[in-house]
């Protein structure tokens, strides 16, 4: 754009006459040599300065420069690029332009150097000159005016020693370049922004959708646990449950044995809800199990060993996993469980404390909270001594005979024979028997005989 420029200042009209003095000094100040376009100087005190520094030092000298305005804006102006004027200047030597931006206001108003620079230029006698100011992105607001100031001298450049004078005239208007294509739209947002949570949601719906089906229909039954072609495979492309199926009454304790790898401890894992199972499925009382599904609460369990807070003592571990639960406390039957438990004084001491017979017991004691109607124990016998096994088998024949069921996973395979009243065998994932412990052992035969004949078979 094109902005008109008249003569202003001291001279008021066109053609303004400057001088160069002896030596160049004193000289006009845009920047302090050295420190660049220091900002705290503020403006020049011809015409005007900003801040107690700007009051000390001079900017332009009196006599020295020559001034021309532009008319005050009618519209903001970004200046991006170098403005340019051509001027008649009847003269020999260098010049300085410089640019103002002049605010409104009494006096004239005050005037700040934009981007405190400053561009040299030389002239011949008799001959017009297009001078090109400083590149710079500055912006001048609405009201504002354009100050072009030519100077004879300046403080970071060297000048003639000798003195000189100069007539200097505008004979083109203020050539400002501007950049329209700055201004840009916002940008939309993309379309990711809008994608990313309906495809966050669609994705917890396709983990959490399958984890909630019902199959089959959900009814009460007095069948404690039936378990029909359950199957679990690893990543590893282990088979650790094979189509198992068996079915367990009220006032059963049963019996699962198999060899280390059977697939015990998974069945069990997974008829707590801790794991998932491939195919098949499991049913508590007529109830599918899944993660989370309330006839959990029917179930008391402990598998691959107690896990207790060792700071406390038995008695608050048993209570914090209680409140846990989220049932009342009448409902906890605890009397009856530390009466199980048989710990004594030792009841009242840290965890860490315990031997590991001592945790186990405790352990029994936790899974019998609450009397449920299902209770799982994984190696119960572990770490308990002769007298406390046989008192494990008492508590689990009464257990059962009070109309519960017990699940029994163990290794001994001689108190199984003496305690529970019907087993499975577990080989490779698969059953390869299950019935009557009687049964199982035929007339006349122990059960580790037969246990050990039933797995030959297999191999």
């Amino acid at each position: 754009m094109h902005l008109p420029l008249s003569g202003g200042g001291r001279g008021g009209g066109g053609e303004q006459t400057i001088y160069n003095p002896a030596g160049g000094s004193p000289a006009a100040i845009s920047a302090v040599p050295g420190l660049g376009a220091l900002g705290s100087l503020g403006s020049d005190g011809a015409f005007g300065s900003a801040g107690a520094l700007g009051r000390q030092v001079p900017g332009e000298r009196p006599g020295q420069f020559a001034v021309f305005e532009t008319p005050p804006l009618e519209r903001a102006v970004r200046l991006t690029g170098a403005a340019s004027v051509r001027l008649r200047v009847d003269g020999d030597g260098p010049l300085f332009a410089k640019l103002y931006d002049v605010a409104p206001g009494s006096g004239g108003g005050s005037a700040t150097l934009a981007r405190r620079l400053a561009a040299p230029f030389r002239v011949s006698p008799g001959r017009d000159v297009t001078v090109a100011l400083p590149a710079m992105d500055y912006r001048f607001d609405r009201g504002h005016r354009l100050r072009l100031v030519i100077a004879t001298t300046d403080l970071g450049f060297a000048t003639p020693a000798k003195p000189a004078s100069y007539k200097v005239r505008v004979v083109s208007p203020l050539a400002v370049p501007t950049v329209p294509a700055l201004t840009t739209a916002p940008t939309p947002l993309p379309a990711w922004v809008w994608a990313l949570p309906v495809a966050a949601i669609t994705l917890a719906l396709l983990i959490l959708i399958p984890g909630r089906r019902r199959p089959g229909p959900e009814r009460d039954s007095d069948v404690p646990l039936e378990i029909t072609g359950l199957t679990k495979a690893y990543k590893n492309g282990h088979l650790a449950v094979a189509d198992l199926s068996f079915r367990v009454e009220k006032g059963h304790v049963l019996g699962l044995l198999g060899p280390n790898g059977a697939g015990k401890t998974t069945t069990l894992r997974m008829l707590m809800g801790l794991i998932h199972p491939d195919s098949g499925e499991m049913r508590i009382f007529g109830h599918r199990v899944y993660p989370g599904a309330p006839v959990l609460a029917r179930l008391g369990s402990f598998v691959e060993g107690p896990g207790f807070l060792p700071h406390l003592t038995g008695r608050d571990n048993l209570d914090l996993y209680w409140r846990a639960t989220g049932r009342p406390l009448n409902e906890a039957h605890l009397d009856e469980a530390l009466q199980i438990a048989d710990l004594g004084s030792a009841l009242d001491r840290p965890v860490r404390t315990y031997s590991q017979g001592m945790r186990q017991r405790l352990a029994i004691a936790q899974a019998m909270l609450g009397l449920p109607d299902l209770l799982v124990l994984d190696e119960p016998t572990n770490g308990l001594d002769p007298p406390q096994i046989r008192e494990m088998r008492e508590v689990l024949v009464r257990y059962a005979a009070a109309g519960r069921t017990v699940i029994v996973s163990s290794h001994l395979l001689a108190e199984v024979e003496q305690t529970c009243t019907h087993a499975v065998v577990m080989a490779g994932g698969r059953r390869v028997a299950a019935g009557p412990v009687a049964e199982i052992t035929g007339s006349g035969r122990r059960l580790e005989d037969a246990f050990l004949e039933i797995i030959g078979e297999t191999s």
